[in-house]
C-alpha cells in the first residue's frame, strides 16, 4: 500500500509541477504584456503590444520624446514604478508556490496589473491627441503621411515574417 501512495505521489508532483509551470508562463506573458506600455518599443512584434504604436512612431522624433518625458514628469493616475511592478511580479509568484492555491489572489494582481496599463495607455493616448490637435493641417497632413510610411513597413515586415515561417 506505502508503494501504490508514493507512485501516486509522485504523479501528483509532476502534475503540479507541470500545472505551475504552465501558469508561470501564461502569468508571464500577460505580466510582460502589461510592462510593455511604457514607450514606443519597435523591433519583432511591437504591432502585437500596443495598438498605439505605429502613432507614436509616426511623431517626429523630439515630439514624441516631448510626450515621454511629459509623461515621465507628470505620472499618470495608477502608474506604478519598476518597483510597484515587482512587486507584483512577487507576489504573483509567492501565491503560485501557497497551498493550497488562491486563484482568487492570483486574479487580484492581474487585474492590478491591466488597470495599471489601461491607465497608462489613456495617458499616453490623451497626450497623443493634445499633440494631434495642436498640429496645423500641414503638419498633420505631414503626420498622416508618416503614419501610413509606418504602417506600410510593418505590413511588409508582417508578410516577410510570414514567407520565412513557412520556408522554416
Amino acid at each position: 500500500m506505502a508503494s501504490k501512495m508514493t507512485g501516486n505521489g509522485k504523479w501528483m508532483r509532476w502534475a503540479l509541477g507541470l500545472s505551475m509551470g504552465a501558469n508561470l508562463l501564461i502569468v508571464g506573458l500577460v505580466a510582460g504584456a502589461a510592462y510593455r506600455f511604457d514607450g514606443p518599443h519597435g523591433g519583432p512584434g511591437s504591432s502585437m503590444r500596443n495598438f498605439g504604436t505605429p502613432y507614436i512612431l509616426a511623431l517626429e522624433k523630439g515630439d514624441r520624446r516631448a510626450i515621454f518625458k511629459e509623461l515621465r514628469q507628470n505620472k499618470p493616475a495608477g502608474h506604478m514604478n519598476r518597483a510597484a511592478r515587482r512587486a507584483l511580479y512577487t507576489e504573483v509568484v509567492s501565491a503560485m508556490r501557497a497551498e493550497p492555491f488562491d486563484l482568487s489572489r492570483v486574479q487580484s494582481v492581474l487585474d492590478q496589473q491591466a488597470s495599471a496599463s489601461v491607465a497608462v495607455q489613456q495617458a499616453v493616448q490623451n497626450a497623443w491627441l493634445a499633440e494631434i490637435a495642436a498640429m496645423d493641417p500641414t503638419a498633420r497632413a505631414a503626420y498622416a503621411d508618416r503614419l501610413q510610411e509606418v504602417l506600410t513597413r510593418s505590413a511588409k515586415r508582417q508578410q516577410e515574417q510570414r514567407k520565412q515561417r513557412q520556408n522554416d
